[in-house]
Order: C-alpha cells, then sequence, then structure tokens
C-alpha cells in the first residue's frame, strides 16, 4: 500500500507483485521502481496510477533480474561508476573512488546525485571523508557480476595503487583491503607481501 498507493486499477499489479516477490521488501521496492522507470507506473511513491496496460507488463522473476535490468537502463558513464564503485566495495570512499573512476568532477557529481537518485548508493559517511554505500549488498554484487573479468582484474590493480598513493605511510592499517585487491587484481606479489 504504501508502495503503490491506493488505485484500484493498481489491484491486479499489487496481486502480481506480492506473488512474484514471495513478500520480499526489497524485491517489491526494486520491481516498482524498475515499473517506474519503464513507464509503467507513473505519479509518485504511495500515489501510482497505471502508465501502460498493466496485462502487458513483466515483472523478472528474481530480485537479480530487476536489479540487472535497472542497472542496464543506466546511462553508459553512470553504469560504469556503479561498476567502479561496486568493485570498490559496499562502502565507496569518495576520494578513492574519484581516483579510479577517471571521471571530471563535475560529471562525477552529477552521476553520484544520479545513481542516489535511483536509490543505488547513498551518502553513509560526511567526516572525515565522503563515503557512499550501496543501497543493498545484493545491488553491489549485481553491479561487480555484470563486469568482464578483465575490466574486475584491472579496476582491482587500478585501486591497489589508489590506496598506496590515498594512505602513503599508513599502509599496515589498510593491510587487509589492499591485499584483497591485489590478489583479486592478479598482483602476486602485492598480494603475498
Amino acid at each position: 500500500q504504501y508502495l503503490l498507493g491506493s488505485n484500484k486499477d493498481l489491484v491486479p499489479l499489487k496481486q502480481l507483485l506480492i506473488q512474484r516477490t514471495e513478500g520480499n521488501p526489497f524485491f517489491q521496492e526494486e520491481s516498482v521502481r524498475s515499473l517506474v522507470e519503464t513507464g509503467v507506473l507513473v505519479g509518485e511513491k504511495g500515489k501510482y496510477r497505471p502508465g501502460l496496460k498493466l496485462d502487458e507488463i513483466c515483472i523478472p522473476n528474481t530480485v537479480q533480474n530487476v536489479l540487472a535490468d535497472r542497472i542496464d537502463r543506466l546511462p553508459l558513464e553512470e553504469k560504469r561508476l556503479l561498476q567502479t564503485a561496486a568493485v570498490i566495495g559496499v562502502i565507496v570512499p569518495l576520494l578513492l573512488l574519484r581516483a579510479v573512476a577517471e571521471v571530471p568532477e563535475g560529471d562525477l557529481q552529477t552521476y553520484l546525485t544520479h545513481l542516489q537518485g535511483g536509490e543505488f548508493l547513498y551518502e553513509s559517511n560526511l567526516f572525515p571523508e565522503l563515503e557512499y554505500t550501496f543501497k543493498h549488498a545484493l545491488t553491489n554484487e549485481v553491479a561487480y557480476g555484470a563486469l568482464v573479468h578483465e575490466r574486475t582484474v584491472f579496476l582491482h590493480a587500478k585501486i591497489v595503487t589508489a590506496l598506496e598513493d590515498i594512505v602513503g605511510s599508513n599502509l599496515q592499517d589498510h593491510i587487509e583491503t589492499i591485499s584483497q585487491h591485489a590478489y583479486r587484481g592478479e598482483l602476486w606479489e602485492k598480494a603475498v607481501a
């Protein structure tokens, strides 16, 4: 009710969503976001109405598929930024994302604002350094899983270099994170060290 609202034309859709999502709130939220993004629903949260014929809609049968579809609909640069953030981890320090993403600062802020608006990421820490967090670990997993192996290896290796530059002589405090990225970046000597 709080997601869709009380429009009587949505009763069949509500029943379909409950059946398809098996009552999983995250799956329901992502399905509704997907339906809004594709124009099936119009309006605002709690006050939606049909935008297309409801008998023509298709709801993916897993939350992973819903997330993958939503990520695929993102503009290319935003999708790449989200996937880069996914390689960094569920918690994404802005300083590290900025160093790895190679996106002009103005564009970076615009893309991050859009990704927050789409509820993929949210600001989770302002001090001492701004951090973003994936709204759900599954979103991180799906974004990461869509990358080809060569791209993930490249990004993990790039993260190691960026982390070494950022932490400077404080390597010991970040050794686990650096070694994890070194391993996944196939920087074998650094991973072992």
